[in-house]
């Protein structure tokens, strides 16, 4: 078994997407589907031929925010899930369409999704499968929405930077004041 283990396509999600693409009528994906479900081994092989869990695991439902296309062979659809959503665990995520087909699973370690000020999880399916943004229809270039933290990182290596050669300066002018400014006789006196 991979180490790189993702989520697959369910077998129903393969019929889907080959139905879909001969009546050319799109993917219709409409939700991201999240899951508790006991004992899950988030290394375990996924089941293709698996169907949606209990409605008594089922912790939260939440309709798809955005959707890209990272090349014309692999598409994106993400959901964000606000700091005011919570509290619950999750360790399965479920990708479902319009009729409420199961087209894609992924399983987690365990994901504990709390309500409270800053508390946001961004979750994003990828799928890859031949000619996947022409049949989800999907022209957005996924990198419009996906967030880049490297200005942030930036800043914050730039700040680092700056407040050790501050504190490294500070130290020099407090040294070089006190040997400047200081009667050597004590030292003298001290070592004798």
């Amino acid at each position: 078994m991979s180490e790189n283990i993702t989520g697959i396509l369910t077998t129903a999600g393969k019929k889907h997407i080959a139905t879909q693409a001969l009546n050319d009528k799109g993917l219709g994906v409409k939700e991201l589907v999240f899951a508790n479900i006991p004992n899950l081994n988030e290394k375990a092989e996924r089941n293709p031929n698996e169907g949606m869990p209990p409605s008594l695991q089922i912790v939260h439902r939440r309709n798809i925010d955005v959707e890209g296309k990272v090349d014309d062979n692999t598409v994106a659809w993400a959901v964000i899930l606000e700091q005011d959503i919570g509290d619950f665990d999750y360790n399965w995520i479920g990708l479902v369409t319009e009729t409420g087909l199961l087209l894609a699973v992924d399983y987690l370690p365990m994901q504990r999704k709390r309500k409270g000020v800053n508390n946001v999880h961004n979750r994003s399916f990828v799928l890859k499968f031949a000619a996947a943004a022409a049949l989800a229809r999907i022209t957005i270039p996924a990198q419009s929405w996906m967030f880049d933290y490297s200005p942030q990182i930036d800043a914050l290596n730039a700040l680092s930077l700056t407040t050790a050669t501050a504190q490294v300066n500070n130290m020099y002018r407090t040294l070089r004041n006190f040997f400047l400014m200081s009667d050597f006789k004590v030292f003298n006196k001290e070592l004798k």
